[in-house]
Parts: structure tokens; C-alpha cells; sequence
């Protein structure tokens, strides 16, 4: 029991670790700060006219923008990193190794579009004047996405976002969970990890609100497909 309690700390630890250095190397120069946002930015664009449908009907809205908006996130993201690094501990104390995973996954997925990004700005700023601001257009993205390979991590993101949301949303249809997160909510505050406990919850009503959740998650996933297909098919569209 102890040794895959280590176990899980030391992966969560590992692909927690990955993300934040990224991150904070990105901070600390002005230029790659700038051009995370920018990418960050674009892509959220992307992915909500990809979305669109899913962003706007009453029963997926809530779940496509926690996975749109959230999950991929434009945000300082410091305060919810110094509660990850706060709670990861406790988090392999008490959570069932279903949730371990699925908080692995979240994390693996987390480092990975960290990685991906530092990559695909590398790529665009190589066509960019030195100093300019990061210009994006689909044309010079499709480029870059094409030069920058990694297509076996590309898609390794798509399966993980799929593993996240059908654990999600396996995890909705557990009311006794839903009372458990709201009689944490005070604690949680309280404790300074409140930033944290509340992007779970958004994440829990959010699937709860959908009757589907499996068809949501088989939808994005499927769109994602294609779209790294026509990208890496040379496709402008």
C-alpha cells in the first residue's frame, strides 16, 4: 500500500513538476510570456468555432467551456499551482487510485500542452522578424504544426483529453460525491486551496449538467482527430 502510495505521489509530482517549470521559464522572459499567451489565445479561438454547437446548446455549454476555457486555460495559473503543490500529499492519502489516475492524466495532459506550446512558438517565431510580436494566421500555423512534428505527442493529448472526460464524467454520476465537494468547499477555502477545490467542483457540475457525457467526450475527441489530420495533411481550411 505505501509503495504505490509513492508511486502515485512521485507521478503526479513528476508531470506536475514539468508543467510549472515550464510555466515559470516562459515567465521569466517577456518574449516567450508573450507568445504562450498568444498561441494559448489562438487556440482558444480555434477550438471554440471547432466547438461552437457544443458551446452553445443549454446542456453541453457548461462542459465545453471547462474543457475550452479551463482546461486550456489563457490564466495566471500560480495560485492554482501552489495548491496542486500544497495538497498532492494528502491527495495520495485519501483519494481511490480511479481518481489518482484521473488526476495523473489531468497533470500528464497539463505538461504536455506546455511542451507542445514552447515547441510550436519555436516554430513560429523562426518565420517571425526578431523582437516582432507573434503573429498567428491559419496558414502560418498549419506551418508551423507541420514543421514542429511531434505528431505521436499530438495525439497523445487527444487520448488524454478523452480519458479525462470519460472519467469526469463517470465521476458526475456520483451524487455522494456532489454533497462531499460542497462540504469541502468551506475547508478548502479555509485551508488556502480553495482555488483548487473550486476548479474541481465547476469541473463536477459541469458534467453533471449533461445526460451524455460519453457522446460529448466521443465528440470532441473525434473533431480533434480531424482537425490534426487536415493540419498535418498540408489542409488550410
Amino acid at each position: 500500500m505505501r509503495a504505490a502510495s509513492n508511486l502515485h505521489e512521485t507521478t503526479l509530482r513528476e508531470h506536475f513538476s514539468r508543467a510549472r517549470a515550464a510555466r515559470d521559464g516562459a515567465a521569466r522572459d517577456p518574449q516567450s510570456a508573450a507568445d504562450r499567451f498568444a498561441i494559448r489565445r489562438w487556440q482558444q479561438e480555434r477550438l471554440a468555432t471547432t466547438h461552437a454547437d457544443l458551446l452553445a446548446a443549454d446542456e453541453t455549454a457548461p462542459a465545453a467551456h471547462f474543457f475550452l476555457v479551463e482546461l486550456y486555460t489563457t490564466d495566471d495559473l500560480a495560485q492554482r499551482d501552489a495548491d496542486i503543490e500544497r495538497v498532492i500529499r494528502i491527495l495520495v492519502k485519501f483519494l481511490p487510485d480511479r481518481a489518482l489516475s484521473t488526476l495523473a492524466a489531468a497533470l500528464e495532459m497539463d505538461a504536455l500542452a506546455e511542451r507542445l506550446d514552447a515547441r510550436l512558438a519555436s516554430a513560429l517565431r523562426a518565420r517571425m522578424p526578431g523582437g516582432a510580436a507573434l503573429t498567428i494566421d491559419a496558414e502560418r500555423y498549419a506551418q508551423a504544426y507541420r514543421a514542429m512534428g511531434e505528431h505521436d505527442e499530438r495525439l497523445r493529448q487527444i487520448a488524454l483529453t478523452s480519458e479525462i472526460g470519460t472519467a469526469l464524467d463517470r465521476l458526475a454520476r456520483m451524487p455522494l460525491l456532489r454533497r462531499l465537494l460542497r462540504l469541502m468547499r468551506g475547508p478548502a477555502h479555509a485551508a488556502g486551496v480553495g482555488a483548487l477545490h473550486d476548479f474541481l467542483e465547476r469541473g463536477y457540475a459541469a458534467f453533471a449538467h449533461m445526460r451524455d457525457g460519453k457522446a460529448f467526450v466521443r465528440l470532441i475527441t473525434e473533431r480533434e482527430r480531424r482537425e490534426h489530420e487536415r493540419l498535418i495533411g498540408g489542409g488550410d481550411g
